[in-house]
């Protein structure tokens, strides 16, 4: 009598392509993989019952391979896990709480695998998510891969969201602040920071780590940074909510910083001297220079025509 067979699916931990195998016998959760020296190639099959268990099962403690992998395996005729895994009432647990991706970073589902999600950060790739929820595993269901990363074949991590997962890749590419850390500690500057544009947020990065020599504390350097990013680029006015305006050496117009740029540049391209509201330096006050010498003066044309198609490009 011949024995029924099964096909399952998962994804190759190393190509992030979809891969099938079919065996008979009893069901499986896991794809075992392992390295001879030539990338990573299918091992066998496991149906233990955790992820931990399963990249220690006796099929993938061959001697001469390396970096023993596991993914999971699901069955293609209808999508659902090899093997239902026990039904465990949820516990209480304390809230963790949400934090903000980071401006320019994007997840986009791979249309011919479902189960992927392309990450791009200011539309370039930096790595993939896989969705492995379906699964029902004990750690986290959004495994993120990179190819940035060198550990495990580019696994970067499972992570409980796929905004955690995201989040994660773009560490990987992003600028080492002070005593290596990649963003403020506490969640108003942290928000805040990660609200940037990239190509400010390492600008600020590279400026905590200098102004960091031991004796100031990574806190107080990440809001100094900040202080100084706030003045190089000041966004509406805090009292009025009016837009900032700046103006450049020659003074015979009012002009519109650039916030994408590091450093005192107007949406026409110019270096700007002098903007309608700062902050004190030392006080903290709001200060503003007299209306005739900004407010007064005529726009500068090539500011609105590059304001006007930057909005264009927002909404479309």
């Amino acid at each position: 009598m011949a024995r029924t067979k099964t096909t399952y699916r998962t994804i190759h931990p190393e190509t992030n392509e979809e891969v099938t195998f079919t065996k008979g016998g009893r069901p499986i959760r896991w794809i075992t993989w392992g390295d001879l020296g030539k990338g990573l190639v299918h091992f066998g099959y496991s149906s233990q019952e955790t992820y931990e268990k399963a990249v220690k099962a006796p099929r993938s403690s061959n001697p001469y391979a390396k970096r023993y992998e596991a993914t999971a395996a699901t069955v293609v005729e209808d999508e659902t896990p090899a093997v239902q895994a026990p039904v465990v009432e949820p516990v209480a647990t304390e809230e963790t709480e949400e934090r903000p991706m980071r401006a320019g970073l994007t997840t986009v589902q791979d249309s011919p695998s479902p189960m992927n999600h392309t990450v791009k950060l200011d539309g370039q790739m930096i790595g993939v998510i896989i969705d492995e929820s379906a699964a029902k595993l004990s750690r986290g269901a959004f495994a993120a891969w990179s190819s940035k990363c060198a550990n495990r074949g580019g696994i970067v991590g499972f992570y409980r969201t796929k905004e955690d997962a995201a989040e994660a890749i773009a560490d990987l590419y992003a600028e080492a602040g002070p005593g290596g850390s990649k963003a403020p500690g506490f969640a108003q500057r942290r928000a805040r920071f990660l609200a940037l544009p990239t190509v400010r947020r390492d600008a600020v990065a590279r400026k905590a780590a200098r102004v960091y020599d031991g004796t100031r504390t990574v806190t107080a350097c990440w809001t100094a940074a900040l202080e100084w990013d706030e003045g190089e680029h000041p966004g509406a006015d805090p009292e009025t909510g009016e837009p900032v305006y700046v103006r450049t050496h020659s003074a015979t117009s009012r002009h519109l910083p650039n916030p994408d740029k590091v450093g005192r540049r107007t949406l026409c391209g110019q270096e700007w001297q002098l903007a309608s509201w700062y902050r004190h330096p030392g006080t903290g006050q709001i200060q503003r220079p007299e209306n005739w010498m900004i407010r007064d003066l005529p726009d500068c044309g090539g500011c609105a025509r590059s304001h006007t198609a930057r909005q264009a490009r927002a909404a479309a």
